[in-house]
Formats: structure tokens, C-alpha cells, sequence
């Protein structure tokens, strides 16, 4: 998951605490939002130009190198760590967090050092984690806490940190279940509470300022990965497509929620979009919801056979971060070959569902069928 996105939770909650550079620059901190709304609606090069102003006002700031690999890393989505452009936002990440640490050497619980500090060690925990560098995300996930335990306390003095707080809840409980490896080193961590998780992320999703996207991309994916509530995450999914229109990876988020959800026909026309994008990630996501739609919707399993083969030989060079899109393809072509009376090919591809699934809804199906068969 991107814990990254913990870093905007630093520009409002500072008002709570003595002044420093960000706050003493008001032009600077207006120029910070309109950047970020840039980087989100994948407006790389607009984003650009924003970036530049804040370095310009703020050469010593850490906000500047984080703003560049916020925009390296949505202009890649989604970003694989052996790639040119994780380097390029590694570069980014760590000239933050020298930035950062001088921060901190002066003022331990300095609030800015300390958000900055946060994010980008839990930004590079997720990269390790999916990277499948387990020791090397424990320890990035170690230093993130360290610092995010000065939030759990702070929610009354900020709205934005029923985002944080809450997204540690949920995890806390959710992720050693979904991970098993993980168990043996979650004493470390200080215990949580699921539906205590949602409800927090849910108000930052109302009252909160800058968390508000980040929260409600998150109650879309934890309601369709884990709570298996779809309707709930067409919800959230559909506020961020509405309000980042030109954002194809809000758009996939949305059409897989709608699809998981029965509401087909809506889901068509995005559909027809991402068959037609250049980028691989986004047209093999299109593959494998078209054959969704031809399967469930259509009832035409013969067409949608060809749709999620193809969709995974459109997928066959990318990287370990398209593998849970792939797991659907997977699960389809079971299906379809389960009923078609293969039994044999159905549990080959259920296995290599199981195997590419990151998230509960797929592998349980995985294992059941499996289990049974």
C-alpha cells in the first residue's frame, strides 16, 4: 500500500505549533496545494512548473524533493523498484530526508521533521514490501513508527490525523492476517482495531483538508480488498475520478469497484477508454475488465476467454506491482474452464491466481476452489 500519502498529513497540522519556514511562507504553502492537485490529476509537466517555485522559495525545505518523487512516481504508475524511474525517485526521497534530518538534529520532535521523517520511511517500506524484501521493509516500517506514534495522540488538535491514525489501525490487525510471514514481528508494533480504523479514516474523509483524497482512496480499496463491500468502495473510487478526472489509475480503482459491484453498464464506456491507452499497465487492465464484463454481464464466456488471455499476454513484461491485476484474468479463465468441465486447467490457474493475489477477495476464492476440487 502507498504509505507515503501520510505526508500530507504534515501542511495542516503544523498550525497547532510554533512557526516555521512553511508557515511563514503563506505564497509558498498556496503554490504547495495548487502542485499537488497537478500531481494528482497527472499533470506532470503543470506540476512541474509548482514544484520549481516552492524550491525556489524554499531551497532548504524537504517539501520540494518529496513534491518531485510524488510527481516520479504518479506520472509511472505504477512504479516498479528496478525501474529507471524508482531511481530517480529514490534520489528524490533521500535528498528529503537529508533535508529532514537536519531538521531533526536540532528538534527531535520538530513536527515537520518528524511527518517527513514518517512518510518516507513508510513510502519505503510499501516499495520493499511488494518488492518482496521483507527484513528491508520491517526496518523502514520500524522507523515509520517511530515517528508516526507522535500522531496517535494529536487527532484532537488536527483533523488530518484521523487519516494516520486511522490507516494504522486498520493495518495493524488487517496486514499480519493478509501476511502471515509478517506475525512473528508485529510485537514491536502497539496493537489496533479494525473498525476503529474505518470509522477514523471515514471523518478524515469529511472534515479532514488535505487528507481527504488519500482517505477516501483508501476506504475504496480496503472496502472492495478486504471488507468486500464494493458499493462502498464505487463510492469513494467515484469522488476521486470526479474530482481528478485525468487520473487513469482512479479510473481503473473505480471500474474494478464497479464491475465488483454488478453495476456493469456504467463500467462499459471507462472500459472502452483504458482499451485504448498506450500505456501497458492501463490497457491490460482494460483486457482483463472487458473479459469480466463479457463473462458476468454479457454471459458470453468464449469472448471473454480470448479477452483475459490476451490481457496476460499484453502483461507478460511487467513487473511484480500488475501481478493482483493479473490474479483476475486468472481467476476468470478458472472459472470459465471449471464450467467448461476442465478441472485440470481451472486448478492451474487457480494456482497462479494464489500465487500473483495480494489481497483476501481473490485468494480466498483461490483456496476454496482449490480446497474442493
Amino acid at each position: 500500500m502507498k504509505y507515503w500519502v501520510i505526508f500530507f498529513v504534515f501542511i495542516s497540522s503544523f498550525k497547532s505549533y510554533p512557526q516555521q519556514r512553511l508557515l511563514e511562507h503563506p505564497h509558498a504553502l498556496a503554490i504547495v496545494k495548487k502542485g499537488l492537485f497537478h500531481i494528482y490529476n497527472a499533470e506532470t509537466h503543470e506540476a512541474v512548473g509548482y514544484i520549481e517555485q516552492v524550491e525556489q522559495l524554499m531551497p532548504k525545505h524537504p517539501v520540494g524533493p518529496m513534491m518531485r518523487a510524488l510527481n516520479t512516481n504518479w506520472s509511472s504508475n505504477p512504479l516498479e523498484i528496478d525501474s529507471k524511474e524508482f531511481n530517480q525517485l529514490n534520489g528524490h526521497l533521500q535528498l528529503s530526508l537529508d533535508l529532514t534530518k537536519k531538521m531533526l538534529q536540532d528538534d527531535p520532535k520538530h513536527m515537520e521533521g518528524v511527518f517527513f521523517a514518517m512518510a518516507i520511511n513508510s513510502w519505503l517500506a510499501q516499495f520493499y514490501d511488494e518488492d518482496g524484501s521483507t527484513f528491508k521493509a520491517l526496518n523502514a516500517a520500524k522507523r515509520a513508527y517511530h515517528f508516526m506514534k507522535l500522531g496517535f495522540e494529536l487527532m484532537d488538535q488536527s483533523p488530518e490525523f484521523y487519516f494516520s491514525t486511522g490507516l494504522y489501525n486498520y493495518y495493524r490487525v488487517q496486514y499480519p492476517e493478509s501476511n502471515p510471514v509478517y506475525k512473528p514481528f508485529m510485537w514491536f508494533f502497539r496493537s489496533g482495531d479494525k473498525q476503529l480504523g474505518l470509522e477514523q479514516l471515514e471523518e478524515a474523509s469529511k472534515i479532514a483538508t488535505f487528507t481527504k483524497a488519500e482517505a477516501a482512496m483508501y476506504l475504496a480499496h480496503l472496502n472492495l480488498r478486504y471488507e468486500q463491500k464494493p458499493k462502498v468502495a464505487v463510492k469513494f473510487s467515484g469522488q476521486l475520478v470526479k474530482q481528478y478526472p485525468n487520473n487513469i489509475f482512479f479510473k481503473i480503482n473505480f471500474t474494478e469497484a464497479l464491475l465488483a459491484a454488478g453495476y456493469y453498464q456504467q463500467a462499459y464506456t471507462i472500459i472502452q477508454n483504458l482499451l485504448q491507452q498506450k500505456k501497458t499497465f492501463y490497457r491490460m487492465s482494460g483486457e482483463i475488465f472487458y473479459g469480466l464484463y463479457l463473462e458476468q454481464f454479457e454471459k458470453n464466456p468464449g469472448k471473454a476467454l480470448i479477452w483475459y488471455t490476451k490481457s496476460l499476454d499484453t502483461g507478460k513484461d511487467l513487473g511484480p506491482r500488475a501481478d493482483n491485476k493479473k490474479s483476475l484474468a486468472h481467476v476468470g479463465i478458472a472459472r470459465i474452464n471449471h464450467a467448461g468441465g476442465d478441472h485440470h486447467q481451472a486448478r492451474d490457474h487457480y494456482k497462479q491466481a494464489l500465487k500473483l493475489a495480494q489481497y483476501d477477495t481473490i485468494k480466498d476464492q483461490a483456496k476454496a476452489y482449490l480446497r474442493n476440487n
